[in-house]
This record gives structure tokens, sequence and C-alpha cells, in this order.
């Protein structure tokens, strides 16, 4: 349709208005009679229902929780979320509840319940307790207020004052189950936790008693134990690190002390490591006599007596020098090896220390799980305890969410029947059912209406005489009389471009509505099935009528939203025929006078013998497309044969105004037969009667006569 673009209120009606209205207008006793049997059932149906009544109950589900303690409820209330609301309304039709007011009002004897009336007396109603109930349990309605917290309890009944009662003695039903709910919940966990208290105590006393025993049997009875062990551990330390300092410091004067020696120099840097009277003694009076024997030599030979003495008393000096350090070197390798064994009995006694730390971490660390068990135990059992005391307190101390907002009251004006709707609705179907009726039997016969003239017939322009077929004849459908614009002396294409346009441009819609009429009169011919559909156009004599009517029915049916294929079947053009067929192509292409897709095929065959058209040998893609339209040969072809169009559905054929209908009728039985003409139909073309005209009044159609 993107080639062929119109305005959608240029398209017909589904259906013809007209001929429904006028349908109507003819049948219309059979409306109204329809109309009058409705309102008198209903008439008859107040007269004999009963009325009923319905009472409504107003609930307001409250989200919030009143407290009176700050104690956490056992079983809290129903929540601001709106599906737990919603599922109160669940919980109201519950059977169990429905049952409660069922059995408490004693409903099971109420005649409105036990009484099945038509249904029971027929036998299929049902009687017992049971079935009262089902009869009951449909009479009770439960809605909840659009998202509000409101829920209300409607009840149907007979009696105004039962349904008020009856819907009241649910809710209060309702209300009591949540008290009783909560009542139960805290007695229930009051029970629970009372047989779970002694147990606790036991566990808290044995935890209590396994940490006791640790403690004695690890030594851990003071709290402050570990604190001490490690002051001692830390004291040790202290010492082995002075003990290890002293050892170093030792090691180091006696090395000084060795590497010293025992000459005099040596002695005077022994004497400045160690602090020694002797040793300043005999560096004194080694000094003395050392300058003295100096002296000496100066006034005395080295042989001299006085000489001898004083170097003699000189050495003897010296070797109690060196005696001296000796003695000191051993008195400081002594001190090193004591202060070398003190840093060793340190050290062991802090290791000692640092395995009995150790020890007694993993007792402790034994210990705290024991007490923390201890602990635990002790607080689930304060836990439990509390809370035994507060459920115990809490009966009777809670509030009912559910608050009556509105209790019902005996309604004053019944709900069922109603005459206001009752009456108007009934009118109503029994003018569709009047209505239907009317269109199902159709328009009037004329021997129904008795005399006067169809208003169709007086608009009809008779075609040319025809003669009447015998009853055995099977008369192809006419689809009517249509004038084409253009001028009827031009050729095909150049009318089928002036039709194109009347599509297009404004004034066209009279013959845009009759075409799309005459598609939608096509279509009630065919059976349903898998597109494409199969129609044959072929002219009575003149060759170009398969093209303008092939044309308008295509344009037509791309206007309807359907995808067209226009086959041209061509043949060894005959000379001076007009429109001679055109040059075979390849594939698809678009004609430029009609904008459908075209498709040009040979017909004839070797020798001018013609080969049957079958659809899938003929045209590949012929899947793609909704209709197929193959524009055939002249019926007055000698050649014609209905047996060359297999996959034909419908042929249509095409008169000229000029042609007798009676001759073609004849023509197309002596060609198709019976059957063939069953599924045929005729439409005749002619020329506009003035060009230019407004369609509206220049394009004509009938029905042949039946």
């Amino acid at each position: 349709m993107a080639a062929q673009q119109i305005e959608k209120s240029s398209f017909p009606p589904l259906f013809d208005v007209g001929v429904i209205w006028r349908t109507l207008w003819q049948r219309r006793l059979t409306v109204l009679a329809s109309v009058g049997v409705a309102v008198l059932l209903a008439i008859a149906y107040l007269a004999v229902t009963k009325p009923t009544y319905t009472a409504t109950a107003s609930i307001l589900i409250d989200p919030r929780d009143a407290r009176s303690t700050r104690f956490e409820s056992v079983l809290p209330g129903i929540g601001p979320d709106s599906a737990a609301v919603a599922s109160q309304v669940f919980v109201i039709e519950s059977r169990d509840l429905l049952m409660a007011v069922f059995e408490s009002e004693g409903l099971a004897d109420d005649p409105e319940f036990t009484d099945g009336g038509l249904l029971s007396f027929l036998g299929s109603g049902g009687t017992g307790k049971d079935t009262a109930f089902k009869r009951f349990e449909k009479r009770v309605s439960v809605e909840r207020a659009g998202l509000t917290y409101v829920i209300e309890v409607s009840m149907k009944s007979e009696s105004a004052d039962k349904a008020a009662r009856i819907a009241n003695a649910i809710v209060d039903y309702y209300k009591a189950g949540l008290a009783g709910d909560r009542e139960n919940a805290n007695s229930d966990v009051s029970a629970l936790l009372a047989d779970r208290v002694g147990s606790l105590q036991k566990n808290v006393a044995e935890a209590e008693r396994a940490a006791g025993d640790f403690k004695v049997r690890h030594g851990l009875l003071d709290a402050a134990a570990g604190g001490t062990l490690q002051s001692q551990i830390d004291q040790v330390t202290v010492q082995v690190i002075a003990a290890r300092a002293g050892a170093d410091q030792a090691k180091d004067k006696y090395d000084q002390a060795l590497a010293a020696g025992a000459s005099p120099a040596g002695l005077a840097r022994l004497s400045q490591i160690v602090s020694s009277d002797a040793i300043d003694t005999l560096r004194t009076d080694y000094n003395q006599r050392a300058a003295a024997l100096a002296s000496a030599e100066t006034i005395y030979q080295s042989r001299h007596p006085t000489i001898r003495r004083l170097r003699s008393e000189l050495e003897k000096t010296a070797g109690l020098m060196g005696s001296e350090a000796g003695r000191i070197k051993q008195e400081l390798n002594a001190k090193y090896d004591l202060s070398t064994q003190t840093v060793a009995a340190l050290e062991a006694k802090l290791e000692t220390l640092r395995e009995t730390s150790r020890t007694a971490d993993a007792a402790r660390v034994e210990l705290r799980r024991l007490e923390a068990t201890a602990q635990a135990a002790r607080t689930v059992l304060d836990d439990v305890l509390k809370r035994t005391e507060e459920t115990s307190q809490m009966r009777g101390l809670q509030l009912s969410e559910a608050k009556v907002i509105g209790f019902a009251a005996p309604p004053v004006q019944p709900t069922w029947p109603t005459p206001l709707l009752l009456l108007p609705v009934s009118a109503a179907l029994g003018l569709l059912v009047g209505a239907g009726i009317a269109v199902v039997r159709g328009p009037v016969d004329k021997g129904e209406r008795g005399f006067g003239p169809d208003p169709d017939d007086a608009a009809i322009t008779p075609l040319a005489s025809r003669r009447v077929p015998a009853r055995s004849e099977v008369v192809p459908i006419s689809l009517g009389r249509y004038e084409l614009p253009g001028l009827a002396s031009a050729g095909a294409s150049s009318r089928i471009r002036a039709m194109r346009r009347r599509f297009l441009q404004r004034g066209g819609e009279a013959f845009s509505q009759e075409t799309l009429k005459l598609v939608r009169r096509i279509l009630a011919l065919l059976t349903e099935h898998a597109p494409p559909y199969v129609l044959l156009v072929s002219p009575l004599r003149n060759a170009p009528d398969a093209k303008l009517a092939g044309a308008m029915i295509g344009i037509g049916l791309q206007q309807a939203g359907q995808n067209v294929l226009v086959v041209e079947l061509s043949g060894t053009p005959r000379p001076g025929q007009p429109d001679a067929a055109p040059e075979l192509g390849a594939g698809v292409f678009i004609n430029g006078a009609s904008g459908l897709p075209t498709l040009v095929r040979a017909f004839d065959g070797d020798k001018g013998r013609r080969e049957p058209f079958v659809l899938g040998a003929g045209l590949a893609d012929a899947g793609d497309y909704d209709f197929v339209l193959l524009l055939g040969p002249s019926l007055a072809d000698a050649d014609w044969d209905a047996a060359l169009f297999p996959d034909v559905e419908c042929v249509l054929f095409v008169l000229d105004a000029a042609d007798d209908v009676a001759e073609a009728n004849g023509l197309l039985h002596q060609r198709l037969g019976n059957e063939g003409a069953a599924r045929s139909a005729t439409l005749v073309l002619d020329a506009e009667r003035a060009a230019g005209a407004a369609n509206d009044a220049v394009v004509r159609w009938r029905r042949s006569a039946r």
C-alpha cells in the first residue's frame, strides 16, 4: 500500500449500514416483539422473585500496635504490609470461622438455607447440613476496600434483620479469634519457657562446676596469678640482661689484662683496668729504684757493688710486678667465669618461667572458654526467666488491632431484584436479540412485502435482456456493473492510469468504496486456506477488458492491505490486436500503469500448443503473495479450456456493456458446465457517462437477478 496511499476515511465500512438499517426497519415488528417478550419476562421475574437484602459491616485493620508495657509481644500485630492485610480477607472467609457462625446462629435449621427451591424439587439441590452451609457460604462476601486497611463483610439474606445479625456475628467472631490467638500464644510460650527453666538451670550449674574444677586442677585459683608470673619473668629478664652485661665487661677486662702483659708499661695499663694498691706500691717502688739506679750509674761504674745491688732490687721489684699482674689476670678470669655461670643460671630460670607461663596461658584459654560457657548459660537462663515473667504478666494486656468502624444495620431497600435496573437491561437485551433475529432472517422478500416497490430496485438500472436459464443450469454469480474512468476509445494502459488517479485524487471516495465492495464479494466466493489465492480474470471477447478488470481488482486488494501479483499470460500477438502482450520478462516488475507487481509468462508452448499453468511450476515465489491474478485469454477463443488453469479457485469473466448477458451465460455454461459455473462470476465494465463527473453520481453496480 506504500505506492497507493489513501486516507482511511475513503475505505468503505466493513458492512453496509444502509442494508442493515433497511433490514431492521422491515423486520421492526420482530424487534418490537422481542423487546416486549423480554420486558414481560423481567416483570414476571420481579413478581415471583423474593427480595434479597444485603447488610455490610466494616472493619479497620489498624497497623499500629498499642502497647501498655515495654514488653515485646509474643504474637505481634498484623502490620502495615498490604499482603498481610489482604490475607485477613481469606481468614474471614475461612471455613472454620464461617462454620462457627453458622452453628452459633442456628442456621442449620433455617429454611432459607435448607430449602433448595426448584433444584430441591427436581431432586438435584442436595440436603443436609453441608449443603445448607454451602448456601450460607455463597451469601457471605468479604472484600477489601481498595488498598486501604478497611475490610467490608457483607451478608445477603431474605430478611434484613437476619442479614445484619449474621454480618455482625462474623465480625465478632473474627475479633474474638484475633484476641484468642494472642492469648493462646502467650499461654503456649509461657508453658514452653517454664519447661525449659529447669534444664537451663542444670546447664548453668554444670558449666560453673566445670570452670571451678579446672581452676583447682591447674592451680589458677588467683585471678592475678598470670600477672605475678609475668612480673617474675620481667625481673629475671632484667637480671639476665645485667648479668650478660657484667660477663661481657669481665671478659673485656680479662682480654685487656692479657694484652697488657707483665712489663712495667703493661702494669701501668693494667692499673688503668683494675684498681689495686699493690700494683700502685710496686710501681712506685720500681720507679724509685729505677731513679736510684740511674743516679748511681752516673757516679759509679757498672761493676760497682751499689750498681749491682740497685739492679738486683730493681729486677726483684719487676718480678713482684709480674706476679701481681698474673694474680690480677687470674682474678679477672675467675670473675668472668662466675659471670658466665650467673648468666646461664638466670637464662635457665627465665626459660623455666616462660614454660610455666605457656602452660598457664593454655590453661587460662580453656578456663575462659569454660567461664564463657557458664556466662552464656547464665545469660540464657536470665532471659528465659525474664521472658517467662513478661509473658505471664501480658495476659489480658494486649489490644486487638481489628476495630469495627461500621456495624451492620438492617437495610431498608433490597439489593435484588432492582426494577430500575432490570427493566432497562431486559429491554436492551430484547432489542439486541430482536435485531440479531432480524439480521439473520435478512431483508423481506417481495412475496413477504405483499405490495410496493423495493427501494433498492428503483435505483438499479436493468442490464440487457437475457434469457432465463433452465432450473438445471447453474448461472454464474453476477458481481454487477462498473463504470470505469477514462475514454472508451483510449488504450487499456491509459484507462488504468485514469483509474489509479481516481483512487488517489480527492472526490474518488465513491469509486474506491465500490471497488472495495467488489473485492469483498469476491473474497466471499473463496474457501479459507493458506495463501496465495489464485483468481483467473478472462474477458468474454475484448482482451483489454481483462487488464482493466484485473487492475481494478488488484488495486482494490492492495488498498485492503493484501500483497497482490498480476500474472499476464502472453501468447503470440495476433495482427491488428490492440494492446498486444508485452515482451516476456525474467522476473517481477512494477507495472507503470497500475503500480502492481506484474509478471509476464508465456502461455503458448511449442507449435502453438498451450500448456496448463501450474502455480508451483509457473511461479516459484508465489508463497510471498496473498493473491495471484491471472489475466487469461478470451472466452471466445476456441482454445480456451478450464483444464489449462488447475490452480484457479474462482474465474471472473469480464463482459462489455454491449454484450448480451443471456448469450454470455450460455457460452459460460457451454465451456464450464454446472460445476465450473458454480465457482465463477461475471462483472460488466462500462465507460463513464460523463468524464470528470462526481464519482458518487457516475459509479453504479447492481446484482444480477436471482
